[in-house]
């Protein structure tokens, strides 16, 4: 009796929640064991809301009826047949290569890394001083690091639709204010305001490969970019281009770390040293480039 008492007052009191997914008001979300996240009934299922972690469900087919199955024995445990891996039924909302949500969320992300890479080229204090002294240069910042950012992410998408998969760039919303919290940070610089949410029947090599696209795309860069400055040191836009480099190999080398739900994570399980080779590749381009630019 009791109990039930204190459960009454708390459905009073609380507030009515909201699913993460469609952000219908639901008495009793569904917690998701894989992302964490509440749902309603409609979406409570991984693959009804775009889980980001969809990638760690394991599930196999029942076992098959032509075989004979000796009945259970009261001494011996009863053994358990593993069927092969079937896919995971699996509901797309919104086919296609893209969708309006996408981008908007892609724009949003794209203005937040422009705003790091902006503040770690010039102080957000002179802004628009550098605006009003070199328009171009400060443009032109702007649209490498939104080069570096949309490439990173579309590498994902374009290699997860490759595999025949749901894919498209979702902000997270803390990712999104760590990142523009570290605007105004003089020396810690976090980018990572959202991520390429994937759905449907994957492996570990499929997972691996496309977890890898991003960094690898951001690897390419910055040695584009430095090979460029390399060529041309004396270029107006010499030090944009410097900029954009160090950016992209900082990018490369925190989507790596193999923790959490970082693309490294992902590289790490499916090869190790495919990860190790990777990272290690970063690593080298940043301490090289960080340090020509202090020299």
């Amino acid at each position: 009796m009791n109990l039930l008492c204190c459960i009454y007052r708390i459905r009073k009191a609380e507030p009515v929640l909201k699913c993460q997914y469609c952000e219908n008001n639901v008495d009793l979300p569904f917690r998701c064991p894989f992302c964490g996240g509440y749902f309603c009934p409609d979406h409570r299922l991984p693959e009804n809301h775009s889980c980001p972690e969809l990638w760690k469900v394991r599930t196999r087919g029942p076992p098959s009826p032509e075989k004979h199955h000796p009945p259970f024995d009261k001494g011996k445990p009863e053994p358990s047949e593993k069927g092969p891996p079937i896919t995971y039924p699996l509901r797309f909302r919104k086919p296609g290569w893209t969708s309006p949500k996408e981008t908007q969320h892609l724009a949003l992300g794209a203005l937040l890394v422009m705003a790091v890479g902006l503040s770690w080229y010039k102080p957000v204090t002179l802004w628009a001083y550098s605006f009003l002294e070199e328009p171009e240069v400060f443009l032109s910042s702007a649209l490498v690091f939104i080069l570096i950012f949309v490439t990173h992410e579309l590498a994902h998408k374009g290699v997860a639709k490759h595999y025949g998969l749901w894919a498209e760039f979702r902000l997270n919303l803390i990712g999104a204010m760590l990142t523009l919290l570290s605007v105004a940070l003089p020396f810690v610089k976090i980018v990572s305001p959202g991520a390429v949410m994937m759905a449907g029947a994957v492996d570990k090599r499929i997972m691996g490969v496309t977890a890898l696209a991003g960094p690898f795309t951001s690897i390419v860069l910055t040695s584009l970019f430095f090979v460029l400055h390399l060529l041309v040191p004396e270029w107006s836009f010499a030090p944009v281009i410097l900029s954009g480099a160090i950016l992209g190999a900082w990018i490369a080398i925190l989507n790596l770390i193999p923790y959490g739900i970082m693309d490294g994570a992902k590289v790490f399980w499916w090869n190790k040293i495919v990860w190790a080779v990777s990272f290690s590749v970063s690593l080298i381009l940043l301490a090289a480039v960080w340090i020509y630019s202090a020299s």
